[in-house]
């Protein structure tokens, strides 16, 4: 079948993540599978990949902005040109756009929700969830049902996925000590590493206090957070009041963080606010790295306390240092942990079980 994904950006993220992984394994499937956004740095990416690539100024965040009243005419010819099967939204701007593409081209529309989403004025004057809502976890669908009225029989639970074997290639090409150099870190140096948007619900700011405390007894640490968002300059502003600059770094977002991912020796996701799934997080994963999370909706569904990771209370600096330290402490407990969750992510997230669910809930869709 022939696939139109609709978001706002391609630019570093999640969904750019989900739509490029998603997209490339489709296409491997026999599917045509094509993207409409208004562009962004990952454009050439998605190319590579075999994924057409259509370009439309509809980024904003009001569903009734004019300029997505301008481009509804445009995408209602593209859909047409290209005989498009199905509309896949992934934003809610584009989930209303879908909606009326849909209504002029009776081309079926199905939604992806990525996360949590707040019950906003546009979203009650437009649902527009489409046919099928793919959740990405089983608290994400909770939340469509209570939060949003979306009825049980259309939403379809599947989790995030990662191209395992192509992603554990990439690690192993990676020098980390070469890398390590570069920051001017030695082997020895324990790094604690964090990727995430640089906003108030990842909970940055608790993470640089436990390092901080932690480095009264381990100066030897290194705190690699990776990230963009309007919370950089509070942040930065807290690593300096905190005289952590020779013992931190702040990097901007990249397509490819297996580099970082590589000198990692422990990966902390300190989140405050309910998550819909941690896709950063499954890569540090099957990068056989420890993993210190909060104990939050979602994430408390993948991680098992111990097992294939550490759970913390969030905004608990205190608490957080003390498991970080336990990582650093016993390199061998953490080194199975992290094998049991590397061993878990092969067999709940590949990429070829998230293609092979996604391509019945088109069907569905197709058929409702």
């Amino acid at each position: 079948m022939k696939v139109l994904h609709l978001t706002t950006h391609l630019n570093i993220g999640g969904i750019t993540s989900y739509i490029s992984q998603l997209g490339a394994a489709m296409v491997k499937k026999g599917h045509t599978v094509a993207v409409l956004s208004s562009g962004g740095e990952l454009e050439p990416l998605l190319r590579e990949k075999g994924l057409k690539v259509f370009r439309l100024p509809i980024r904003t965040k009001s569903v009734l902005h004019p300029k997505l009243f301008f481009a509804l005419p445009k995408i209602i010819r593209l859909v047409k040109e290209e005989r498009v099967d199905l509309l896949h939204a992934h934003t809610r701007v584009t989930q209303t756009l879908a909606f009326f593409v849909t209504l002029f081209t009776k081309v079926p529309y199905l939604s992806t929700a990525h996360g949590f989403y707040k019950r906003r004025l546009g979203r009650r004057f437009f649902p527009s969830w489409g046919k099928r809502v793919i959740a990405v976890s089983p608290l994400v669908a909770e939340e469509l049902e209570k939060t949003h009225q979306v009825p049980r029989a259309r939403i379809r639970i599947v989790f995030n996925a990662i191209d395992i074997p192509e992603y554990r290639k990439r690690l192993l090409e990676k020098n980390p000590s070469e890398i390590r150099r570069t920051f001017g870190l030695s082997e020895n140096t324990f790094v604690i590493g964090s990727v995430s948007r640089l906003v108030r619900d990842k909970g940055h700011e608790f993470l640089i206090e436990a390092v901080c405390q932690l480095r009264k007894k381990h100066p030897d640490i290194f705190l690699l957070m990776i990230g963009d968002g309007r919370e950089r300059r509070r942040l930065e502003a807290k690593i300096r009041r905190r005289k952590l600059n020779d013992h931190a770094c702040l990097l901007s977002s990249t397509p490819d963080i297996s580099g970082y991912l590589s000198i990692m020796d422990v990966f902390a996701h300190p989140a405050t606010f309910k998550e819909g799934f941690g896709l950063a997080m499954l890569e540090a994963m099957v990068a056989k790295i420890p993993v210190v999370a909060t104990n939050i909706w979602a994430i408390n569904t993948i991680i098992r306390h111990g097992v294939n990771g550490y759970l913390v209370e969030p905004k608990n600096p205190v608490a957080l240092e003390k498991t970080l330290g336990e990582v650093l402490a016993n390199p061998e407990q953490a080194g199975s942990v992290a094998e049991n969750a590397y061993q878990m992510a092969g067999q709940a997230y590949s990429i070829d079980r998230m293609a092979n669910e996604t391509e019945t809930v088109y069907e569905e869709t197709r058929r409702a």
